[in-house]
């Protein structure tokens, strides 16, 4: 009798351990969030409350720092004390998983360097149409990307999160996402952005938090709204977007402003362009300077410039392409330049004073290339091959007072970043051909 109650106590025993093995799995993530010139945040989703360890990898001391997590389901970790434009491998242990990533500072506010950033939307309804575009953006190296919203058909459907997060775990593990709140995004009978916000650690210091905010990133300064109809017309909103534009212009530091939002106010496709922001918005932009406004909701490619602004609709990452619409506003029509009905996304450089806008097809072609600002002056090779970090160094020069971080590469990605205004020279010298927006 002793004896077959040990085994059952044995037995019990290693069905717990077994249960506990499979809950301390990682659901969603590691994922990056905003990205600052001295922190980075680390997301996950885990099976159940757990405790956790992030090692860290890099910096002026030779041990790795080890950064102890309380058990949760649900974590959000304020990695900090980082050098500026610099780049730390970092590893998630959570009970046997464990999970590998690289995540890399902003330079200072201000900081005359190069910037590289990618920007896509629409991703929800098809996981292998998204997963392709994945795999095409992860060879950009982006310093973060921007996202256009609708990342899910159904914002209150959990599995659509979890499909979302497996989807684009590879590039999120790497690289900091920045979304804007799409009308999926909020479904559900109440409309609900709760799931969303749970999901996402976005810069505060707005009227309301994580649906619309603002971060500075080097010379660029980003406002992203949220653009839905029950939304962009509160008075809120409008205020805020006109303080944030005044100050922007104000601060010298301050080369460019971009605008990402989920709604375009110019298309010529099924939704068309959005009366209310144009009359709302638009004219803000245009007085102060915005350099471009990117959005989704229409699924396809399109390509505006009006009052001295580029507009932008990027809905390709994986929801059904739309076509030309039946019935074209005038407005509309005359503003939209280049229109494509494709799965896509765009790499942005800002070097300088100059702007570079390529819209790029899943299978890596070009669709084409928008450029405006005065060139970044060109390099002489000899002074070019000088300036190029080697592997070890932070992106961007550093008070001596910070400690420098040695820099690895990127993981299957082979070399480490090389300033855009190099790569511009090279550019230049192999005759690339650029198409420039009507003025």
């Amino acid at each position: 009798m002793a004896r077959a109650a040990g085994l059952v106590v044995g037995v019990v025993a290693l069905a717990i351990a077994a249960a506990s093995a499979r809950a301390e799995r990682f659901v969603n993530g590691p994922y990056l969030q905003h990205a600052t010139p001295t922190s980075v945040t680390v997301m996950w989703d885990a099976d159940t409350s757990a405790p956790a360890t992030i090692t860290v990898h890099g910096g002026s001391a030779a041990a790795p720092r080890i950064i102890a997590v309380p058990a949760t389901a649900r974590a959000e970790v304020v990695v900090d004390g980082l050098a500026p434009a610099s780049r730390y491998r970092y590893e998630v242990a959570l009970g046997d998983q464990r999970a590998r990533g690289e995540l890399t500072t902003a330079p200072p506010p201000g900081a005359p360097v190069p910037v590289s950033f990618v920007v896509y939307g629409d991703t929800r309804s098809s996981a292998d149409a998204h997963r392709q575009l994945v795999e095409r953006i992860r060879a950009e190296v982006p310093d973060f990307l921007l996202g256009t919203g609708d990342m899910v058909n159904d914002g209150v459907q959990h599995d659509e999160w979890e499909e979302f997060f497996a989807v684009e775990g590879p590039l999120l593990a790497d690289n900091v996402l920045y979304p804007a709140l799409g009308n999926h995004d909020r479904q559900g009978r109440a409309r609900s952005a709760e799931a969303y916000r749970a999901r996402f650690s976005l810069p505060e210091g707005s009227p309301d938090p994580e649906r619309i905010y603002a971060f500075t990133y080097g010379p660029a300064r980003f406002l992203v709204l949220d653009s839905n109809a029950s939304s962009f017309a509160l008075t809120d909103q409008t205020a805020w977007l006109e303080r944030e534009l005044a100050a922007a212009r104000q601060d010298r530091a301050v080369a460019h402003i971009f605008v990402v939002m989920h709604h375009p106010p110019y298309s010529i496709s099924l939704h068309g362009g959005q009366r209310d922001l144009r009359e709302r918005w638009t004219p803000l932009f245009e007085r102060y300077g915005v350099d471009a406004v990117f959005s989704g909701h229409d699924h396809n490619y399109q390509r505006a410039e009006v009052g001295g602004v580029h507009y932008f609709v990027s809905g390709g990452g994986g929801a059904p392409l739309y076509g030309r619409g039946k019935r074209i506003a005038a407005i509309d029509a005359a503003a939209i330049q280049r229109f494509e009905r494709v799965s896509h996304y765009l790499r942005v450089h800002v070097i300088g004073p100059r702007v570079e806008v390529t819209a790029v097809r899943v299978d890596g072609t070009p669709i084409e290339m928008v450029a405006w600002g005065e060139p970044a002056p060109v390099v002489p090779a000899v002074a070019a091959a000088a300036v190029v970090p080697s592997v070890g160094a932070p992106l961007v020069a550093v008070p001596s007072a910070i400690a420098t971080v040695p820099t690895p590469a990127r993981r299957d990605r082979g070399l480490p970043l090389v300033p855009f205004a190099i790569v511009g020279a090279l550019l230049a010298i192999a005759d690339v051909v650029i198409v420039r927006a009507r003025k």
